[in-house]
């Protein structure tokens, strides 16, 4: 990855364009794991770089709390759609995404160790 891929990957959820992970979250209602490592590997590589604006900021606020949204939405009674592949230890994915968007904004780069996490990479 590169840094102006790993913008791209956090401007089209925050422009939430199709095949990217706030899109089939939202619009098809399904938990996509793949998507969900490429943002957080976009967030981590900028971290690991030392890459923040303000822009990058929102993007990431963004792809956190649509993914947070969208679990709410999801274990709400009322819920009409459900969301689909979403896996039973679906905290843990709330953990990694937490921790990489905390160490975003305060560029804990020396903290980013797998092995604090319960949840593999790409599990």
């Amino acid at each position: 990855m590169d840094i102006e891929t790993a913008k791209q990957i956090l401007s089209d959820n925050f422009n939430v364009k199709e095949n990217t992970f706030t899109y089939i979250m939202y619009e098809k209602n399904r938990f996509p794991k793949e998507e969900f490592w490429q943002v957080y590997d976009s967030i981590e590589f900028l971290v690991n770089n030392k890459v923040f604006t303000r822009e990058l900021a929102e993007q990431v606020s963004y792809c956190y709390e649509r993914f947070l949204k969208e679990l709410i939405y999801h274990c709400d009674g009322g819920d009409s759609h459900g969301l689909a592949d979403l896996p039973e230890n679906f905290y843990v994915y709330i953990d990694r995404l937490d921790y990489i968007v905390t160490a975003f904004y305060r560029g804990y780069d020396k903290l980013l160790d797998d092995r604090y996490f319960e949840l593999e990479r790409y599990g």
